[in-house]
C-alpha cells in the first residue's frame, strides 16, 4: 500500500509540473525538416575517379525531378526564416548548394537551374574568383541577378582545423570583405572547406556574426540543429536518381 501511495504521489507531482507520461521528443518536434543538397563540379565529362565531379545529364534529371514533384527551392534567407519560425515552410522545401564557384557552374549548372526555375546558394572561395578554374566576378554578379545567393567559403580553401584562431579569423573575415567588394552584399552564411572545423572555427563564425554554417556530414536539417553545424548531404560521382531521391528523405 505504501508503494502504491508513493507512486500515486509521484505521478501527481509530475502532472503538476506539466509532465505527461505519454510525452516524447517526437511530440515536441516542430516538424521542420529541410534537405540541403551539396554539389561541387557539374561536368559534361566527369572524371570517374573524382567523387566531386558529377554528370550534367544526371544533374538535370535531379532538377527535373524536383520541379515535377513539387519541391520548392529556397533562397538562403528563406531557409533561415523557416528555421527561425518567421516564415511558413512549403510542403517540400529544399536548399540547393554548390561549393567552390568553379568555372563549370555558369555554363553547365546555372542554365539547368534557370530552366527549372530553381534557386541555389553558391559558397565562394574569394581569392579564386577570376582565376582559370573559377567563376569570374562578372559571372557571379550575373547569377546573383537570377536568384543565386553568394556566400562565404574562405579566402583560400584551407583545412581550418589545422589553423590557429587568428588564421581562421583572417581566412573567413578577408573572404567576407572581398566578396562584398564583388557583390555589393555582405556574407553571413558559411560552409566549412572539406567539412573541417574545430572549436576555434565555431567561435570565429559566431564572433563574426554569421547566421549559420554548413558541414558535409549528411542528414536533413531541422530547426533543432546547432546553427553552426547545419547538415548537408553530398551528391557524388556515380549517384543515381534513386540515390538522390533516397537522400532527399534520409540525408544519407
Amino acid at each position: 500500500m505504501k508503494k502504491l501511495l508513493a507512486a500515486f504521489m509521484l505521478l501527481v507531482c509530475l502532472l503538476l509540473i506539466g509532465f505527461s507520461p505519454h510525452s516524447s521528443a517526437a511530440e515536441n518536434s516542430t516538424g521542420i525538416e529541410i534537405p540541403v543538397v551539396n554539389y561541387h563540379v557539374i561536368s559534361h565529362d566527369p572524371d570517374p575517379n573524382n567523387l566531386y565531379q558529377y554528370s550534367v545529364e544526371e544533374f538535370e534529371k535531379q532538377m527535373a525531378y524536383l520541379k515535377e514533384n513539387g519541391y520548392s527551392s529556397l533562397t538562403i534567407d528563406q531557409y533561415f526564416e523557416i528555421l527561425d519560425g518567421t516564415a511558413a515552410m512549403p510542403a517540400k522545401p529544399i536548399l540547393i548548394t554548390f561549393d567552390d564557384s568553379t568555372n563549370d557552374f555558369y555554363p553547365n549548372a546555372f542554365p539547368i537551374l534557370e530552366k527549372y526555375d530553381l534557386k541555389a546558394t553558391q559558397f565562394t572561395i574569394s581569392d579564386w574568383v577570376d582565376d582559370s578554374q573559377s567563376m569570374t566576378a562578372e559571372e557571379i554578379t550575373t547569377v546573383m541577378e537570377q536568384g543565386i545567393d553568394i556566400q562565404n567559403h574562405t579566402s583560400t580553401h584551407p583545412s581550418l582545423d589545422q589553423l590557429s584562431y587568428d588564421e581562421q579569423y583572417d581566412e573567413i573575415n578577408d573572404a567576407t570583405a572581398t566578396l562584398e567588394s564583388i557583390t555589393g552584399e555582405t556574407t553571413d552564411v558559411f560552409a566549412y572547406p572539406y567539412g573541417a572545423y574545430n572549436d576555434d572555427t565555431l567561435a570565429v563564425v559566431e564572433n563574426l556574426g554569421f547566421r549559420g554554417a554548413f558541414t558535409i556530414e549528411g542528414g536533413v536539417s531541422t530547426d533543432q540543429d546547432n546553427r553552426y553545424e547545419l547538415p548537408r548531404f553530398m551528391i557524388l560521382n556515380g549517384d543515381t536518381l534513386d540515390d538522390f531521391i533516397r537522400k532527399l528523405s534520409t540525408g544519407h
